[in-house]
């Protein structure tokens, strides 16, 4: 029988972080192992329950039940234009610089496919979300690693890109609030990103997904800065905002010619997001204001009981600034943030070691605050004094 290798490019891609992850929970499930999981960021909080009125009543229309349209219905980018106005005091044209996605993990992987050529370079964050890394490997793009520091607050020191690199960039990703160290972007850097790749022709692919989740100053849109509609593109979730993880939809808004390019990518590979969803969404995000204060006054409180739990079992450097996550580097005595996560497992709690997001991050481990209170009071105790 004839032996199927899978492409070079799948060759290269490592396998995916929160699926390991997810095999060795179930697993452990099925060997009776009862777990608190605090791996993948899956809220347990139900969507809003006015949405999913609308969400059932629109599908039932035989409209709905079509092909939608590829560039979404006019009045989901209408409330995606409405909202962003009054979040951000940002404009946007509902005609050419709005895009619905079937969740914005899917507009971030296909992007570069519309920009990208074999041995373009992709900038991406380290730590960062791994499905960057994926973006980058299956575009065929060569990929350099910007350190996120804990001496520089997890901001990349944009001067250390070396010269022959800027000039051979086409994207670089970035994502505050930010996903694992929670830390968000001060106006002065994003006005130095926007700078910086201006002057060197580089696309901004700027991951906004937790730009809802946060407790005391407010998350920025890149697009509010200066000249950033020239060079960037800004992708939103509603998977964290209104806990809709399932229903897989979001948006991508900016540059005019970036969404168009991402909208050629999109008409080769989907038939757009499901119409009824799309109403749904759209009353999401005119409706439901008050569903998203609640959300982040429970996930607030959720954060202070863990913190409080974990400060007692010898972790020291801990940021929790904003998203459901909390970002720690490990205990003085333990130096792997895998065999930590293993050790954890084994008392029944499932965390993500850092150095599934890059490999400066073995010293550190983030903790999803996806589980009611009683939950995380419990996984604490299990934790115990390590």
């Amino acid at each position: 029988m004839k032996r199927f290798k899978l492409s070079l490019r799948l060759n290269k891609l490592s396998p995916y972080l929160f699926a390991e992850i997810d095999n060795q929970k179930q697993r452990l499930r099925q060997q009776g192992k009862a777990l608190i999981d605090l791996s993948i960021g899956d809220p347990d909080i139900l969507a809003p329950r006015g949405m999913l009125k609308v969400l059932c009543r629109s599908a039932r229309l035989k409209e709905n039940q079509r092909y939608a349209l590829d560039r979404g219905k006019y009045s989901l980018r209408g409330a995606i234009k409405r909202w962003f106005r009054k979040r951000f005091g940002v404009l946007l044209s509902e005609e050419r610089e709005i895009l619905p996605l079937i969740g914005s993990k899917e507009g971030l992987v296909h992007f570069p496919l519309a920009f990208v050529n074999p041995q373009d370079y992709i900038i991406l964050p380290s730590p960062a979300y791994p499905g960057y890394q994926g973006a980058a490997i299956l575009a065929g793009a060569r990929i350099y690693h910007l350190s996120l520091k804990e001496e520089n607050n997890f901001l990349p020191d944009l001067e250390r890109i070396p010269l022959r690199i800027r000039n051979k960039a086409k994207i670089i990703y970035l994502n505050y609030p930010n996903n694992p160290t929670t830390v968000l972007a001060p106006p002065d850097f994003l006005k130095r990103v926007v700078s910086f790749c201006a002057r060197y022709g580089i696309i901004v692919v700027y991951d906004n997904a937790y730009s809802e989740i946060y407790f005391g100053r407010k998350p920025l849109s890149i697009l509010e800065i200066k000249g950033a509609k020239e060079i960037a593109c800004e992708f939103h979730s509603f998977s964290k905002t209104f806990s809709m993880t399932g229903f897989r939809i979001g948006w991508a808004c900016g540059n005019k010619k970036l969404i168009d390019g991402l909208l050629k990518v999109k008409t080769n590979v989907d038939s757009g997001v499901f119409s009824a969803l799309q109403d749904a969404a759209a009353y999401s995000l005119d409706k439901e204001e008050q569903y998203v204060a609640n959300l982040r006054k429970t996930i607030k409180r959720r954060r202070d009981i863990f913190l409080e739990g974990i400060k007692k079992l010898g972790f020291e450097k801990i940021w929790a600034e904003s998203t459901f996550y909390v970002w720690s580097k490990l205990p003085s005595k333990f130096h792997s943030s895998l065999s930590f996560c293993q050790l954890l497992l084994r008392k029944g709690v499932v965390s993500t070691p850092g150095i599934g997001f890059g490999s400066n991050s073995d010293r550190f481990v983030r903790f999803a605050l996806t589980v009611d209170f009683r939950q995380l009071k419990q996984a604490t105790a299990l934790m115990g004094r390590i």
